[in-house]
């Protein structure tokens, strides 16, 4: 998939389009659904309410109008909504650490500490121990870094050319040898990952 060339007439027909879908347009938001966009946006304009400005929107009402619809889902939950939400999150998710769901899910966790006092009491009530969750995060979030670096090494290598020859990388580049054999196991291992990660972004 081609990569978007931004330009400040785009960055702001992106907005006015999300504005009109009635998205909340607060920078957590679109960073969330529009990543791109609001890096874009950041370094066209500055920063993401000049580029709200430009777009003829007024930044505080945005964040005025976010806060609101924050408070809306919050009002909607229960105690009991929330530890069945979390059961349900458990078998969807990977990790239910604070960190990760606070990222993912606010609002859930905005809930859980109206309704339960603290994200910890909540998954607790909701049946899990919250000693197991932390280790369970914290080995996803080491996963999940793994998988970062991984990316990084191999957008490394591609610039080695089509067929990167492991000596050639070797001879310039011995550390960077080092780390991707260190990663990747063996050189046959790099090879084959950065076929298929070439494959995915055709």
């Amino acid at each position: 998939m081609a990569r978007v060339k931004w330009t400040k007439e785009k960055i702001v027909k992106r907005i006015l389009s999300l504005h009109k879908l009635g998205e909340d347009l607060s920078n957590s938001n679109v960073k969330r659904i529009d990543g791109a966009l609001v890096g874009a946006a950041t370094a066209y304009f500055g920063n993401w309410s000049a580029a709200l400005e430009a777009a003829g929107l007024d930044s505080a009402e945005v964040k005025k109008a976010s806060q609101r619809r924050r408070n809306e889902k919050i009002k909607k939950w229960t105690s009991e909504k929330v530890l069945e939400e979390i059961r349900q999150k458990a078998d969807a998710e990977k990790d239910l650490s604070y960190a990760y769901m606070k990222e993912k899910h606010p609002a859930l966790v905005a809930a859980a500490g109206k309704y339960v006092t603290s994200w910890k009491k909540a998954v607790e009530a909701a049946g899990f121990d919250y000693k197991e969750v932390q280790e369970k995060g914290k080995l996803h979030r080491q996963e999940l870094n793994k998988i970062w670096r991984g990316d990084l090494l191999l957008e490394r290598l591609d610039k080695f050319g089509e067929s990167p020859d492991e000596r050639e990388v070797s001879n310039k580049a011995p550390a960077f040898h080092m780390l991707l054999i260190k990663h990747f196991g063996s050189w046959r291992s790099v090879v084959s990952a950065l076929k298929k990660r070439r494959k995915e972004r055709m």
